[in-house]
């Protein structure tokens, strides 16, 4: 045989099946297996018995995360009586994956950054980097968003997921819709021509919403309140408003008020709707448009412009 056989079979004959090392090995293989069967079975037990979306979607994640817990404590447990080099060996380890697996310690970190802070939790709107989404799941390692926007219009939702790492909660800005305060500041223009009775559609336009905010009032109220307790909030007008100014083809009048996040669309829909009945019925407005007008060069084809003087040569 060779020599590099002969080694090889003497090492596999030195190999000591009863040392330590190996045990602990050995034992650690067992451990995750029998984690992991037994999640598993828990996770097969609550999808037989709980129907409902969301307390299926909890438990199944409070199963995965206790399998997590007792890998790691039992894991550990095999090194309790050699505290010392265990400690030793993590030291170790942990400087050179820090190096190497930066972006992921970063991962684990905005995980335990949520955790702690709850910047979002499950079912808030969110918009980070330039991704806007509701967060239908959060993990150790990402976040994953339900994406609204895009190339549909009034960020309503594409039908797409979107995962993100949590690396991205240190290096981008968060917006939260829906967080303490599930409503924003809407704005819906709309221009009418000079010689339209623009005082009336200012009080059309100011009406329309005046009726959709009594609606929502009580509401915005409540958590009006409940936000100043966390954060130093100054909303002193909550009505509705109608800003003018005057455009190359109109008065241009722009509706700010506020809407429930996830309705936007609607609600412009909505007041869209009543306003183009509103302006029909009332009579001596309409909506003003680009108009161009064309000048036609003098030329024997077309003869003077209406209006304009030839000029005779004298002679």
């Amino acid at each position: 045989m060779e020599p590099d056989s002969l080694s090889f079979l003497d090492r596999l004959a030195d190999f000591d099946v009863n040392s330590e090392v190996v045990q602990n090995l050995l034992m650690m293989v067992l451990i995750l297996i029998g984690i992991a069967i037994l999640v598993r079975i828990g996770t097969r037990v609550a999808h037989r018995y709980i129907t409902e979306t969301t307390s299926l979607y909890r438990t199944t994640r409070t199963i995965r995360h206790i399998g997590l817990f007792l890998a790691l404590t039992l894991l550990l447990g095999l090194f309790v009586e050699d505290l010392g080099g265990f400690v030793t060996i993590l030291t170790v380890v942990g400087a050179g994956l820090a190096i190497a697996l930066r972006e992921v310690l970063l991962s684990v970190a905005g995980w335990a950054r949520l955790t702690l802070l709850t910047t979002y939790k499950y079912g808030d709107r969110i918009e980070i980097n330039g991704i806007k989404g509701d967060v239908i799941d959060i993990r150790v390692m990402r976040t994953t968003l339900m994406e609204i926007g895009g190339w549909v219009d009034a960020e309503q939702s594409t039908g797409r997921i979107v995962h993100f790492p949590n690396a991205w909660l240190f290096a981008h800005a968060v917006y939260n819709y829906t967080r303490g305060f599930s409503f924003v500041w809407n704005e819906m223009s709309v221009t009418v021509s000079y010689r339209s009775d623009w005082e009336g559609a200012r009080a059309i336009l100011l009406s329309l919403a005046e009726e959709s905010s009594a609606i929502i009032e009580k509401q915005v109220a409540q958590q009006i309140r409940e936000m100043s307790r966390e954060y130093l909030v100054h909303y002193s007008i909550l009505t509705p408003f109608v800003y003018l100014r005057l455009a190359p083809n109109g008065v241009h009048l722009t509706l700010r008020h506020l809407c429930e996040a996830r309705k936007r669309r609607g609600t412009v829909h909505a007041l869209t709707i009543s306003l183009l009945q509103a302006f029909e019925a009332h009579g001596g407005i309409e909506l003003a448009y680009p108009v161009t007008s064309v000048t036609l060069p003098e030329t024997p084809q077309f003869g003077p412009m209406p209006g304009r003087t030839q000029r005779r040569d004298p002679g």
